[in-house]
């Protein structure tokens, strides 16, 4: 153990998450402190892979919370944007200005705001209406009988519609969304992903710590089990992460990494019981009764 504690914290850590007894061997040379960098190491790495699918991603299917609104999208008001133009935030031009309204449904290029709103980003609503696509000069605005509504700013994109089709203006919709509400997205991704590695820590730390009262195995504290916790999380953490660097799927990483850390725990478990099992035969002299020799 004086050995492990002389060599640097990057060795102990290698050492420590390198296999099951390097996870027990380790597991009482870390302070709280390069333990609290080693967990947040372990989390960044399952948040790499979705990291670059964000940077990747250009546009999201708006119509998986809007979808009534999104599916009156139609070639006819398509053509209303022909020669609409957004830059610097701004949008401009359009051929008409005409709306289409249908009972509970508008869509519409509305450069004067007759269209007014109520109610906040996320469950807004366009007074007289369920659904709603409606281009302001400033915004885009999109509500749906679900309840969800939304007023999404054109940022600084520079756009220009030349002949389009229904399936274009989905597109704009899509990434006009997604360039306002990416920064949101992906920082509630990262707390999900934070608070269950942090969960499941918590849980592993408790377990272990608890076997102790069952003289199950020889755990001096709270810290090393925690300490075994976070190292046994670290390698099924990279393999998770580098199977989503290739094909990044949340449900998948969070399965891999979950089905890992189980396989290490039980591991790490049985050498803990495999070494106080010996230990124990150690002090009473084996089957050849030599303890007071030893």
């Amino acid at each position: 153990m004086k050995n492990l504690e002389n060599k640097s914290f990057i060795i102990r850590c290698l050492k420590a998450v390198a296999s099951p007894s390097g996870v027990c061997r380790c597991g009482n040379t870390f302070s709280w402190l390069q333990l609290s960098f080693l967990f947040m190491f372990v989390t960044a790495s399952l948040m790499a892979p979705l990291t670059v699918s964000f940077l990747k991603m250009d546009r999201f299917s708006v119509a998986s919370f809007v979808p009534s609104a999104i599916q009156k999208v139609n070639d006819t008001f398509a053509d209303q944007l022909q020669g609409v133009q957004i830059r610097n935030g701004k949008l401009t031009g359009g051929k008409s200005s005409e709306r289409i309204e249908d009972g509970q449904n508008v869509m519409a290029v509305d450069m004067k705001h007759e269209y007014e709103t109520n109610g906040e980003n996320g469950r807004l609503k366009v007074k007289g209406f369920d659904n709603a696509i409606v281009f302001q000069p400033d915004r885009l605005v999109m509500t749906d009988q679900n309840g969800a509504g939304f007023s999404v700013g054109y940022a600084k994109m520079d756009v220009k519609l030349e002949n389009p089709n229904a399936h274009d203006v989905e597109v704009l919709i899509d990434t006009l969304w997604l360039a306002q509400y990416k920064p949101m997205i992906m920082l509630l991704a990262y707390a999900v992903i934070l608070m269950i590695q942090l969960f499941v820590t918590v849980v592993l730390a408790g377990g272990l710590w608890i076997t102790k009262r069952s003289n199950m195995v020889s755990i001096a504290s709270f810290k090393e089990a925690a300490s075994i916790a976070i190292c046994a999380s670290a390698l099924p953490a990279f393999a998770a992460a580098a199977i989503g660097l290739v094909h990044f799927d949340l449900i998948t990483v969070l399965m891999i990494h979950s089905c890992g850390v189980t396989l290490m725990i039980t591991l790490a478990f049985r050498y803990l019981t495999k070494t106080r099992r010996d230990n124990g035969n150690l002090h009473s002299g084996g089957n050849d009764d030599k303890s007071a020799v030893i």
